[in-house]
């Protein structure tokens, strides 16, 4: 009895491992683009199609991927379905992309092992390219995919981006144009008010933008002449024009005619001041301005076309002085011109005086013990102006207080006092003695006639 029992085990053992064999299916692995490029996504897809269950591992490689395809499902019943799984990769260099399924992948279908093994590569380029490519498939053993790959011949584009020429209607280019140099400067004056950019590139297949006719402001324009290569690649020229402005009204300083300038981007604006509009003969000008100080600049340039700010007052339409400044301990004056009753002060003579670096017009004292004292008329940081001393030895500035000079005459005037006290007393002394006189007699001529009357 125990005999046939272990014959039965037997073989229902060797029925289940006769029924339980391996057989082969095909795997398909798929990509996004039959012609990826560097730099381009790519989905790259694996299935298993008819099993009831899968334990697949792909790895993706090459032209600087990385990436893996994980596919597990251990459920066993329910009809034969297809399982897929995938994963997006970035080529960053040409050459070749491998997907490899892992030996050891493998599927289940109605109790019977299926392997699911195998291989495919697709090209990575710069270019448009097509790719033929065939899946690997399993005929009862396993087998890796073969894959071939056409690209098209890649015809090379010319990088060529230089100009062969370069030059302006107006004005000279500096410095001379030359390919390799790509930054130029042109000085015009505003009786210029346009130009015409040329230019033309070395290869005849690139394209040159940014010539033609340009409109030109008062300062500093900038232009740029733009080389694109058949390639795609670039160069650019830049053309930098200042246009200097040219006086077209002017006002009068003396004898002279002052040309207003209305372009301040070259000069440095002093501290306190800000940039206004005034209107001088019915048109706008760049004017500067400070509240605190009450002060009103004008930019202008004098007949040998030298140019600075002058002290311009709007209320009488005239120009009062150039503008000029002394810094002394720290605080700053403004050099005023002096009214003209200050002409009248006794023993100073006009002269040009040293502050610091700063020469001014003021007066210096005659008496040569005041020698390393002068006077200068100025206004100071509140708006206040008057006449100050300047010490050159210490370098001191203070406000002026004129002495007046005054002649000691005491002894006269007691002399005249004394003597007009005396003559007036005398005189009342005198009066008094008539008076007293005048009255006795008359008192003595009356007592005679009333005695000679009894």
């Amino acid at each position: 009895m125990k005999k046939i029992k272990s014959v039965c085990i037997i073989l229902i053992t060797v029925f289940m491992l006769i029924n339980i064999k391996t057989v082969y299916a095909a795997s398909s692995i798929s990509f996004s683009s039959s012609s990826p490029k560097v730099g381009e996504s790519l989905r790259v897809t694996v299935s298993v199609p008819n099993v009831n269950t899968v334990d697949l591992k792909a790895t993706v490689s090459g032209c600087g991927t990385n990436g893996t395809i994980q596919i597990v499902d251990g459920s066993m019943t329910g009809n034969p379905k297809t399982f897929s799984g995938s994963v997006t990769v970035t080529p960053t260099s040409t050459g070749t992309i491998t997907v490899t399924i892992s030996d050891s992948s493998n599927a289940v279908l109605n109790g019977s092992y299926v392997s699911v093994g195998g291989s495919r590569t697709i090209t990575v380029s710069n270019k448009q390219s097509s790719s033929n490519s065939s899946s690997s498939s399993s005929n009862n053993s396993s087998s890796s995919s073969n894959t071939t790959t056409t690209q098209e011949p890649e015809v090379k584009k010319s990088s060529e981006k230089n100009l062969s020429s370069l030059s302006v209607s107006e004005g000279t280019l500096s410095p001379k144009f030359s390919s390799g140099t790509t930054t130029y400067k042109v000085d015009l004056t505003s009786e210029t008010e346009s130009l015409t950019i040329s230019a033309k590139a070395k290869d005849s297949k690139a394209k040159v933008s940014g010539t033609g006719k340009k409109e030109l402001k008062i300062g500093e324009n900038n232009f740029t002449v733009t080389v694109t290569a058949e390639d795609g690649s670039k160069k650019t020229y830049t053309i930098s024009v200042y246009v200097t402005e040219k006086p077209t009204q002017f006002v009068k300083s003396g004898d002279q005619n002052l040309g207003i300038l209305n372009d301040l981007s070259k000069t440095d604006v002093p501290k306190g001041f800000e940039k206004s509009t005034i209107k001088i003969d019915n048109k706008d000008v760049t004017a500067l301005k400070n509240k605190d100080m009450g002060l009103t600049l004008l930019y202008l340039q004098n007949e040998d076309e030298s140019t600075g700010f002058y002290i311009y007052d709007v209320d009488n339409n005239k120009v009062l002085s150039k503008y000029q400044t002394v810094t002394v301990s720290g605080k700053t004056y403004v050099l005023m011109n002096a009214p003209d009753n200050l002409e009248a002060i006794q023993d100073l003579k006009t002269a040009t005086i040293k502050i610091g670096d700063v020469e001014l017009s003021g007066w210096k004292f005659e008496d040569e013990a005041l020698s390393h004292y002068t006077l200068v008329y100025l206004m100071n940081e509140a708006g206040e102006t008057q006449l100050y001393t300047y010490e050159d030895t210490e370098g001191t500035l203070q406000k002026y207080t004129p002495v007046e000079e005054k002649n000691d005459n005491t002894l006269t005037y007691v002399f005249i006092g004394t003597t007009a006290l005396f003559v007036v007393s005398t005189a009342v002394l005198g009066y008094m003695y008539i008076s007293f006189k005048k009255k006795s007699i008359s008192a003595i001529k009356d007592y005679y006639e009333r005695k000679n009357q009894g």
